[in-house]
């Protein structure tokens, strides 16, 4: 079986859109039995997640996806949960893409189990002594500084160290994902369906391949010393979701997205990637098994 994965496509940027065509072609031309989605295909606008899974219509394989965040930001405060439950769900089934973040499928005697991912900070950068409060709103300290609605996380200052404070990126999903729960919960609640998808189909299949959005592992977090970059280590994913790999043996290989950086790492019997496709340049992996 030759499994293809991709990821980060964002088809929704200019920048992005003659990159993923190229990538499509070849994708298409080299030909596989399957290819796997690892998120950021689009974003606010879903018409465009049709666009680009046409582009690969093709491909004469088995076409699997795992949402992105970008995939749930929203405009005008709509309800991400919904578009993630039901409106992703649409555009793969009109487009004959099995949606893993709804359920997991069977190929053969390869099981395919994956969903979007979250974050929960425990990839945060400890050195950085920037206090959870600025992570659960999205904001670096010189950043809440500059935005009225933020100011308050400044109001007892104290813990902030003076290099925080020059640190003045935002996640942009504090303004693009609407949820119903806190960041924790939602990724608590997606480690709880992780499981139960595996423990679906674990009886069924001889191995198991995993397709994550975020990262399950800090050796996958990118390292950096420019402190606007290293703060958005805490939104890249969450050990959580390791925890919880690492309990099946039947996983062989785990693939994920969402770090723009190509990165890899092996933990106990897993083999890990994540794609390190960039808006200007797409990257995918073949697996033949």
């Amino acid at each position: 079986m030759r499994i293809i994965i991709t990821s980060d496509l964002h088809y929704n940027v200019a920048r992005s859109r003659g990159p993923t065509e190229a990538i499509a072609r070849e994708i298409c031309s080299t030909g596989g039995d399957v290819l796997l989605f690892v998120g950021d295909s689009a974003s606010t606008d879903l018409s465009v997640l049709d666009q680009v899974l046409g582009l690969f219509e093709s491909f004469k394989g088995v076409k699997l996806l795992v949402a992105g965040n970008h995939e749930l930001w929203t405009i005008g405060g709509a309800d991400s949960l919904a578009k993630y439950e039901r409106e992703v769900a649409e555009s793969c089934r009109r487009n004959g893409v099995h949606y893993l973040d709804e359920s997991p499928i069977r190929l053969g005697d390869i099981g395919f189990v994956g969903n979007v991912g979250w974050y929960d900070f425990s990839f945060r950068p400890a050195a950085m002594r920037i206090p959870l409060r600025f992570y659960r709103h999205k904001v670096a300290p010189g950043a809440a500084a500059c935005f009225e609605k933020h100011r308050h996380l400044l109001a007892e200052d104290a813990d902030v160290p003076p290099a925080a404070r020059e640190v003045t990126s935002r996640w942009m999903d504090g303004e693009r994902v609407r949820l119903p729960m806190g960041d924790v919960e939602f990724t608590q609640a997606l480690a709880c369906k992780l499981r139960r998808h595996l423990e679906e189909i674990e009886a069924q299949v001889e191995r198991i391949i995993v397709g994550l959005h975020h990262l399950p592992f800090a050796e996958l977090v990118p390292r950096t010393i420019i402190p606007n970059w290293a703060f958005a280590g805490g939104f890249l994913g969450s050990e959580l979701f390791g925890e919880t790999l690492l309990e099946f043996p039947k996983i062989s290989h785990v693939f994920c997205g969402h770090s723009h950086r190509e990165m890899t790492c092996r933990k106990g019997h897993l083999f890990c990637k994540s794609i390190g496709s960039t808006y200007r340049a797409k990257q995918y992996e073949v697996l033949d098994m």
